[in-house]
């Protein structure tokens, strides 16, 4: 009797106490290996009843098998490709990240105060053709300009750090890049030309969305709603404590890869800015209007045949 009584509590105890995995692939250089790392750092997965597993992989497109394999559980993506997902029978999930987004930044010896000042030179942009900043940007210019932003520019499409380092010895005097690279760039004198919000209000968008978040596959959310929605309140405990404590970015700063003190602020301060805490259908209803920019301004090519974004990809925690 004793020994069933003993062993009663052990399965009790052991089913109180036993905690899901939940594995994260990640680049090894990206910023979300910031948050992660305060996660980690402060147990906020033990907290919320699940163990962290981060697997590192190389690229951004092995992100993606990683997680079409099933090797992982999540990645951050974007919302674009989860929905052309959809259009391929293939069901995932999004849940926003964060609503940080590079801009048009141009150099502080520059003489270009405009878009217009744009005309016949050279604009360096990240992300290749259907970068969606660069999308966004063309579509502000046709509205306001009534003109096509291509005909009156000349665009390099390079690597992110190959803009940066351009910018950085003025050998290119404009350039759309990823918000990361432009804030490293903020204590050298390149400046945003003009505010993503802007756009964003431009393009009848009152808020700045998100586009990257936490990308899951619809059948692992629904067989573990709980292990999602926990990962969710420890990813926005996280966020709080980046928000509210600057000894924890000290603590980061050798991660962040900041060559100087402007930089690590620039970093911190560009991080903040995207921090994301509530999530709701209004937020969803603009981004409908901004996939439907995107589709035009693409082609369709980018976004697939289908110029309707699918709501149901958006995760309800």
């Amino acid at each position: 009797m004793r020994k069933i009584l003993f062993l009663f509590i052990l399965c009790c105890v052991t089913t109180i106490y036993a905690q899901d995995k939940l594995k994260i692939g990640v680049l090894s250089y990206g910023t979300v290996n910031w948050e992660l790392d305060v996660l980690k750092h402060h147990k906020l997965d033990k907290k919320y009843g699940f163990d962290l597993e981060l697997v590192n992989v190389a690229s951004k497109n092995a992100q993606s098998v990683a997680l079409l394999s099933n090797d992982v559980d999540m990645i951050v993506h974007d919302w674009v490709w989860v929905n052309l997902q959809s259009n391929k029978n293939k069901s995932f999930m999004f849940y926003p990240y964060s609503k940080a987004t590079g801009t048009l930044v141009v150099n502080k010896n520059s003489n270009i105060k405009s878009l217009a000042d744009l005309k016949g030179k050279q604009l360096g942009v990240a992300g290749g053709k259907f970068s969606k900043t660069w999308l966004l940007f063309k579509a502000y210019y046709e509205k306001k300009y009534n003109k096509n932003f291509q005909d009156d520019v000349s665009i390099i499409y390079a690597s992110p750090s190959i803009l940066y380092l351009k910018m950085l010895d003025n050998s290119l005097e404009a350039s759309i890049n990823f918000w990361h690279f432009n804030s490293k760039l903020e204590s050298k004198g390149v400046k945003a030309l003009i505010s993503i919000k802007e756009v964003f209000n431009y393009l009848g968008v009152k808020e700045q969305i998100p586009f990257i978040g936490w990308t899951f596959s619809k059948e692992f959310g629904q067989k573990n709603p709980n292990l999602i929605n926990s990962f969710i309140e420890a990813s926005l405990e996280a966020k709080e404590i980046l928000l509210t404590n600057n000894k924890e970015w000290d603590r980061l700063k050798p991660l962040m890869n900041a060559k100087n003190d402007e930089v690590f602020e620039s970093l911190k301060e560009g991080y903040k800015k995207g921090v994301i805490k509530d999530f709701s259908q209004e937020n969803i209803e603009d981004i409908k209007k901004i996939y439907k920019v995107l589709a035009t301004q693409s082609g369709f090519k980018y976004i697939s045949e289908n110029s309707t974004l699918n709501e149901n990809i958006f995760w309800e925690k």
